[in-house]
Formats: structure tokens, sequence, C-alpha cells
């Protein structure tokens, strides 16, 4: 994995979160972990794809779509039945991160929590693998957990009535990502929830 698209979606994450131009180029690559000409030359092919005006997202949809493409594929994934997701991963991880369905439900409420997408690091996968065969059903279920492959997707999670749920940026993200009913849900939480004056 290039290292340089785990960065690109963490300055496109931020830009996301706040669209209204207010981001300084300093403060933009601090907070993303990359260097100002990195975040630079960034910026500047946003601005020649249009989706940019400086700081200014033009097209929020657009960027979103931009990152979804570049988001690496998780390093690895399993996807099962437990009759109650959310406390399984409550109870049994300490670091996770949800998303998609049940994340978006938490935030904005508009998709029914169908299956639930959860990051967790690597290890609690490997820890919870021979749990998730004695309590749960192997194959598509109502859980899919996913091992990042930047971690920063966990660390940045927010608490929300008591879960956690990943950051606005990456929830958008993987909004666009998984399509379907989710666009309609991306866009009221864009519509709700994003500052964009």
């Amino acid at each position: 994995m290039d290292r340089r698209n785990i960065k690109n979606i963490r300055i496109i994450k931020r830009l996301l979160e706040s669209p209204d131009g207010s981001w300084t180029m300093y403060g933009l690559s601090k907070v993303s972990g990359a260097s100002q000409p990195f975040g630079w030359k960034l910026v500047h092919s946003l601005v020649a794809k249009g989706l940019l005006s400086g700081t200014k997202v033009i097209d929020i949809e657009g960027l979103a779509r931009y990152a979804a493409k570049l988001l690496p594929k998780p390093r690895s994934m399993i996807e099962f039945y437990v009759p109650e997701p959310v406390k399984f991963l409550r109870k049994n991880v300490k670091n996770y991160a949800l998303t998609t369905y049940f994340g978006e439900n938490l935030v904005t409420h508009h998709l029914f929590p169908t299956r639930c997408d959860a990051y967790i690091l690597e290890a609690d996968l490997k820890r919870l693998t021979p749990m998730i065969f004695k309590e749960g059903l192997l194959g598509k279920g109502n859980i899919r957990l996913m091992v990042p492959v930047d971690t920063n997707i966990i660390d940045e999670a927010r608490r929300i009535r008591g879960t956690l749920v990943v950051s606005q940026g990456q929830l958008l993200i993987d909004l666009v990502r998984e399509g379907g009913v989710c666009m309609e849900a991306f866009e009221m939480m864009v519509s709700q929830h994003v500052r964009k004056e």
C-alpha cells in the first residue's frame, strides 16, 4: 500500500469535515500527519480536478468518491452472524469504530442498521476468531469486521451514545464506497451535519 494514499485520505477527511475553506495549509497538513509540500501538492491536484477552490470544497460528493477510490481494501475481513452485534463488539473489543449502516444510524438515523460494519485492530481480530467460531455463524451475516490499512481510522473514532463511530469524514467516504441506499444517507448527512459556510 502506498503511504501517500493514506495521507491523501487523511487530508480529504479533514476537508470533508470542514469544507468551508477555513483550513490553512499548515493546519491541514499538521492534523493529517503530512508535510506542507505534500499537502499543497494534493490540494492543487484537487483544485485542478474541480473539487476544491483553495481549501474550500466545491464538490463534496466528488471529493468523497475520489477518496473512496483511493481508500485501500482492508488488510483482512470476516463476516458472520451474532444475535447482538454492537453488544458483542462492546463486550469483546476495546478499540473499534462502527461505520456505514450502524454508524450512520447513530449519527443521522436514516439507514436501517441491517449490518454492523466495524474497523478493528489485527490483534483483536486474531483474538476474536475462536470466539466467532464458538458464538457466531460464519458467512454473510449481520456483522463485518475489517482491519484497516491505516489504524488512524480507529484512533480518531468518536463516542456517540456509548458506541465508537468513525470520524465524520471517514463515514462519508464509507457511505459513498458502499453505494446504493447509503448514498441517500450520505446526502442527508451532508445536509444536516457538514458545515459549509
